[in-house]
């Protein structure tokens, strides 16, 4: 039985006594722990060749890792490839044998271009050029020596695109044989995956971006557990792809190495209604750090730092001044993203996914990495360590 096993009901809620995430901050969340062997789950980190501090192939911290997906393939709606606006051509080479020597299978994640509106191109290929796009895409994979493929169909509304996601999937399952095929599926689509999962060896659920304004309250990026049903978490993401008939092992979590700042209203924190519409930024972990906004230089007072105990995540309450409004700062740090891996250790889930694995990269400072470092330790250390104290799980 599963350390985290208790009684659900609904979205997941969690009642009564549950296992506390608790945490050994030097051993666990400080300089990675690469001694123990690590899990049989997936930790699958994209890649990102883009940004205005890149992360370097050579700087990728290999042992937190036993996939890595290089953003993006992309998908025209003739079925052929662009493998150069996002230097697939360029760097795969170089990736894919750095993995390979580190042990780490190497995909190439495909897409389409939805950042410059183009949000068709996936399902015009998949209904009149399915064969072109799937004898394309195993081309890639040969040329470069990828272990597989990972579709990452964005937007993606079932209703309209589910017919076109099963031809894709049915028409690379059959070329790739042995080969990797897995996707990524946004938290409210469980329904859709349950149908075609038995052609995916994982399935990540981007368990983060819930927070916006479409929530009753102000709510975190990526909590793991939630107070009631009106809010996504990672815990009630999971049980609702599994009721849908999802195997618990073929499920990664999202682990996010970014967040967002909510202004231009009174949010301060989670759980708070706003005065009027507030403006949601994404930010990422680099960024709050280069902006003094966290350790190792932060330059805000102490107070401004809180962590939400029931949703085992952090955020920034940042009064107004005459610079800016009042602010909510929402995103993980390595205590946090230590917890996500807990869970989905805990839970014999298929393993994690880490978008993006730039976000964290600190050039000059040590660690450099530090939230793919916690993922490492947290990966090598014995559950036990991980789940020690018993914690009840009531609303705020």
């Amino acid at each position: 039985m599963s350390p985290y096993s208790t009684t659900r009901n609904g979205w997941g809620r969690r009642l009564g006594i549950s296992l506390m995430l608790a945490l050994t901050t030097t051993q666990l969340c400080g300089a990675p722990n690469r001694t123990g062997p690590p899990s049989l789950q997936w930790s699958l980190g994209f890649w990102t060749p883009w940004g205005k501090q890149p992360l370097p192939i050579t700087e990728i911290h290999w042992s937190a890792l036993t996939h890595i997906a290089h953003a993006w393939a992309i998908v025209r709606a003739d079925g052929t490839l662009d493998l150069d606006l996002q230097r697939v051509a360029i760097d795969a080479p170089a990736l894919v044998a750095q993995a390979h020597a580190h042990g780490v299978k190497a995909l190439p994640a495909v897409a389409q271009p939805y950042w410059t509106g183009d949000t068709s191109s996936l399902n015009t290929a998949t209904n009149t050029n399915l064969n072109a796009l799937a004898d394309n895409l195993l081309r890639a994979v040969n040329t470069y020596g990828f272990d597989g493929l990972d579709i990452d169909w964005e937007p993606f509304q079932p209703s309209g695109n589910g017919p076109g996601m099963k031809r894709l999937l049915s028409a690379l399952r059959s070329r790739l044989g042995a080969r990797i095929l897995s996707a990524d599926a946004i938290v409210t689509d469980s329904a859709f995956w349950g149908t075609v999962i038995g052609d995916l060896d994982r399935l990540t659920v981007m368990t983060y971006d819930l927070t916006g304004t479409w929530n009753p309250y102000s709510w975190h990026n990526a909590a793991l557990f939630s107070p009631d049903a009106t809010v996504f978490s990672v815990d009630s993401a999971v049980w609702k792809f599994t009721d849908k008939g999802v195997p618990p092992n073929k499920i990664n979590i999202g682990i996010p190495f970014f967040g967002y700042v909510w202004s231009d209203s009174s949010v301060s924190g989670p759980g708070q209604h706003w005065d009027r519409e507030p403006k949601l930024t994404q930010t990422y972990y680099q960024a709050l750090v280069a902006q003094g906004l966290l350790p190792p230089g932060m330059l805000l007072p102490a107070t401004t730092f809180h962590r939400d105990l029931q949703a085992r995540v952090p955020y920034l309450s940042i009064p107004a001044n005459a610079d800016h409004t009042t602010q909510f700062i929402t995103y993980d740090d390595a205590e946090s993203v230590t917890e996500k891996v807990a869970f989905a250790r805990g839970h014999s889930l298929g393993g994690w996914t880490l978008w993006e694995l730039r976000a964290d990269y600190l050039p000059g400072q040590t660690p450099n990495q530090p939230l793919l470092d916690a993922v490492d330790s947290a990966r090598r250390a014995p559950l036990r360590d991980l789940l020690r104290l018993p914690w009840v799980d009531t609303k705020r």
